[in-house]
């Protein structure tokens, strides 16, 4: 019958055991008159066999009669466009789904000396080849997208492996097994026991064959642990490198910094000890140029790791041409001329100051961005704002007060300036601040970090140590030193102080940098029954709406300078240095300026990441509902248009995502008011993935056992495709089949014509 089924034209006519139902029909009905007309001619034609003058034998005139009979039959079926149409029966072969997990862990080369991903090659080349001739085989590859297998794939980007199951599964709808082969890490953390029973009610079984040490690998890693998103054109700028290792033993390493690609590094390491506790490797730089910078850490000369991905990482820097402006406003004293001196001489710092005078009036110092100084601070809003920095000296609450403004409009901006514009505000000690001044109850009293309450004793005399808490120790302010024991050792070594303002407690939610300490003066007061405080708080910082506020209960830091060392560090430059970087706002965010905020500087592919773009008005009120545009256009050119909402809990910020569904350089616009920011973001691997590479065994028999199926190693896999309770799957399919079209019908009327006219040659008729 499969020769019938043949000559028919059907598809796999191997896999048709039987038909249930046929019948015919015409595609094109032709007229009675037509069909009458055909049949006495085709009579006419039958009976010349059958004249008198005819003189061949009877049995040779009937078989000419019959010949052509039929070849009118077919001519007319022929007319008629007559089509058979069947019911059939198959049996076909089964669909089994084969995954080749082709994620970054799949590169690791701890299978039998092998990569993880060649030994999976391998097997489905080896053991899986015969199972192509029982089953049909539906290859897939899968990281952190499925997508079909053409064997081209290499071993990188994260796993959505569960997911991949459950896609393909959904995919396809006649699969009666599904052969994983992976070893068992999933980068989306999804559990089986999520999709597990979708494949059970269908009678779907995984087989898993995993592949890889279920043990730690013999890997190397170095990863980018602390790195500022932003630096300043002239600034340092530190990037600290994590390495850590298991079951490499003890190596001596270099780690060799690169900057945008260069072949030659800018800066290097040698000997750096690679073990079982991690290492921190930091670097010092400074770039010379603004824009976007990449620098990649490399690890080099690390023997026998399993994986060579490990060993470099990348973190991109904005560098931005902009300074930290300044403004210090105080009376004459030590501390404002000493700081005033050594800021005005930072590479990234514009300086500014403005000295109240004893008989009235202010001395003006410095690149001033405001006119107006006679009044001392800027008495509009635009002003004030062009400032990053305010340093507040001992500046009484009077100067607030005078022409008779009890609202203190000026403290009032100040305040502003800090919660809305987003600007940092130093206090200092003094005669006339604090409580000392009597600014309990004032609009700046209300977002220091210090409770400014009423005091017998405003003031604390005597000398006395400034000590940094243990929470103030690792404050980006407080780094006198990079290393933790050496800024320790700096902060007991540096000079005593002379007299501070008295503050009992700082508000919740502030951080308590340091604290006063005793020195030997204090202390024979406290021999002699005298009761003084040994421990008050004498800095402390706190976050006020867009805005920071680091208050200090002292004035004389300037000893610190004054009396160090001649050898020594200059701890004093070094912390009014981190003082005003950590307070000053962020220079991307400008007045009417989109910009492109990342969370992140790393994507990986398949990875939804989250942009940000902040908008402000010449005052930095948030621009509400703004007709903000964000083009981004994918690696290979596809555009998409976002047109992003703030939301009511946060105005003026509006907050977009982009699926990163393809590898390469994405480009990010923001345009708004007719002022376009872009960014470039490079889709690349995943480090989570090869976070813990370990193959995960008993996560795929657990998936196993759920399913039906049952979970192989690679010594046990040769046995899988006996394992595989394959069965031909039956089907009921409709055929229409046009007989009057097919070759078969014209080669029985080429026949018939033959056959007809070799009997007349032969009886002598032609």
């Amino acid at each position: 019958m499969s020769v019938v089924y043949w000559l028919l034209g059907l598809d796999a006519p191997g896999t048709v055991v039987g038909t249930t139902r046929w019948g015919f029909c015409t595609a094109r009905p032709v007229g009675v008159a037509v069909l009458a007309a055909l049949g006495v001619v085709a009579a006419a034609v039958a009976a010349l066999n059958l004249l008198p003058q005819n003189v061949v034998r009877w049995r040779t005139r009937v078989a000419l009669l019959a010949v052509r009979l039929a070849g009118f039959a077919l001519l007319a079926a022929m007319l008629c466009q007559v089509e058979l149409r069947l019911t059939l029966e198959r049996a076909l072969p089964p669909n089994v789904a084969v995954l080749t997990d082709t994620s970054g862990s799949m590169g690791l080369r701890d299978a039998s000396g092998r990569s993880r991903l060649e030994a999976a090659r391998a097997f489905a080349a080896g053991p899986m080849a015969a199972l192509g001739k029982r089953a049909n085989v539906v290859p897939y590859a899968l990281d952190w997208r499925l997508r079909p297998d053409d064997g081209s794939a290499t071993a990188e980007g994260m796993t959505r492996l569960i997911a991949a199951v459950e896609d393909v599964a959904r995919r396809e709808s006649d699969l009666q097994a599904i052969v994983l082969l992976t070893d068992g890490n999933d980068t989306a953390g999804t559990r089986s026991s999520l999709v597990a029973p979708l494949l059970a009610s269908r009678g779907l079984p995984v087989y898993p064959v995993v592949f890889g040490s279920a043990g730690a690998p013999r890997v190397a890693r170095v990863k980018v642990s602390e790195a500022a998103s932003y630096a300043r054109l002239g600034d340092e700028l530190r990037l600290t490198a994590s390495l850590s290792a298991t079951e490499l033993g003890e190596q001596a390493v270099r780690v060799l910094l690169h900057e945008d690609g260069r072949k030659e590094p800018i800066a290097a390491r040698e000997n750096v000890r690679l073990g079982k506790e991690p290492v921190a490797v930091p670097f010092v730089v400074k770039p010379s140029r603004a824009g976007t910078r990449t620098y990649r850490f490399v690890l080099d000369g690390v023997r026998d790791a399993a994986s060579a991905r490990l060993l470099a990482s990348e973190h991109k820097v904005q560098v931005i041409d902009a300074k930290i402006r300044v403004l210090a406003v105080d009376i004459p004293r030590d501390e404002r001329k000493i700081v005033g001196h050594w800021l005005a001489r930072d590479p990234v710092v514009e300086f500014a100051s403005l000295t109240l005078l004893p008989k009235g009036g202010w001395y003006a110092q410095g690149a001033l961005r405001h006119k107006d100084v006679a009044d001392g601070l800027p008495d509009r809003e635009a002003d004030l704002y062009q400032y990053d920095v305010i340093i507040l000296g001992d500046i009484p609450r009077a100067y607030f007060r005078a022409g008779g403004d009890v609202t203190e409009a000026r403290m009032q901006r100040l305040v502003d300036f800090v919660a809305r514009r987003g600007g940092g505000l130093v206090t200092l000690g003094g005669q006339s601040v604090y409580a000392a001044g009597q600014y309990q109850g004032s609009p700046l009293a209300a977002i220091l970090p210090f409770a400014v309450e009423p005091a017998r004793q405003p003031q604390v005399p005597h000398p006395f140590k400034a000590i940094a808490t243990p929470l103030g120790l690792s404050h980006p302010v407080m780094q006198l030193a990079w290393e933790p024991q050496a800024n320790r050792e700096a902060w007991l070594d540096l000079p005593t102080l002379d007299g501070c303002n008295r503050v009992e407690r700082i508000k919740p939610g502030a951080t308590l940098l340091a604290v006063r300490e005793a020195a030997e003066a204090e202390a024979s007061d406290h021999a002699s029954r005298v009761t003084r405080p040994a421990s008050l708080p004498v800095m402390a910082i706190q976050n006020v709406g867009k805005g920071k506020v680091l208050s200090l209960a002292m004035d004389t830091t300037w000893r610190w300078e004054m009396q160090r060392p001649a050898e020594g560090d200059d701890h004093f430059r070094r912390f009014w240095g981190n003082a005003v970087r950590f307070l000053a706002p962020d220079p991307r965010i400008a007045p009417n300026a989109p910009q492109v905020l990342r969370y992140q500087s790393r994507a990986a592919v398949g990875e939804t990441i989250t942009l940000a773009t902040r908008l402000v008005d010449p005052a930095f009120h948030p621009i509400r509902e703004a007709d903000l545009r964000v083009a981004v256009t994918s690696p290979s050119g596809k555009v998409l248009r976002i047109y992003p909402r703030d939301g009511r809990d946060a105005p003026g910020l509006y907050e977009y995502s982009v699926a990163l569904n393809e590898p390469g350089p994405w480009q990010v616009a923001a345009t708004f008011g007719g002022k376009t920011s872009s960014d470039e973001i490079v889709a690349g691997e995943g480090d989570d993935e090869l976070d813990d590479p370990r193959a995960r065994p008993e996560a795929m028999a657990e998936l196993a056992k759920a399913t039906g199926g049952r979970v192989f190693t690679p010594d046990e896999a040769s046995a899988l495709p006996a394992e595989l309770a394959l069965a031909p799957r039956r089907l009921t399919t409709t055929a229409t089949i046009a007989l009057w079209n097919l070759p078969a019908t014209l080669v029985i009327v080429l026949a018939l014509v033959a056959v007809d006219c070799f009997i007349r040659k032969r009886r002598g008729m032609v």
